[in-house]
């Protein structure tokens, strides 16, 4: 289990990974995490459209989230301003932060 605080126009958002990240993942949404991840990943590679990504981030970001909210996911949405969506370098360092509460290697040194 992982925790980490990311700050997203200017609000601290607490994030916590565990097992039943996939699982509340799934309940709430319908898809997988790690089959969304992978589209996130391939959309990235190739022109896609903005808005999948977008959702498929948010969806991340509030599934993290979720043990410090009774908030919905709309709920979640409507509170967070949409300049957000501007700041290429903030959606960059939130991105890495997923990254690496999910077991990934972006933010990690490579062993030489």
């Amino acid at each position: 289990m992982m925790e980490k605080t990311i700050n997203i126009a200017g609000e601290d958002i607490r994030l916590k990974s565990s097992l039943f990240t996939i699982i509340s993942y799934r309940n709430v949404f319908g898809t997988e995490l790690f089959s969304d991840i992978k589209k996130l990943e391939k959309s990235n590679q190739e022109e896609a459209d903005a808005a999948a990504e977008i959702d498929v981030l948010f969806r991340i970001i509030y599934i993290l989230h979720k043990p410090f909210t009774k908030k919905s996911y709309d709920e979640f949405l409507m509170d967070l301003d949409f300049s957000v969506l501007s700041d290429v370098k903030e959606l960059e360092n939130i991105s890495n932060s997923i990254t690496e509460l999910l077991g990934g290697k972006e933010g990690k040194e490579d062993p030489k």
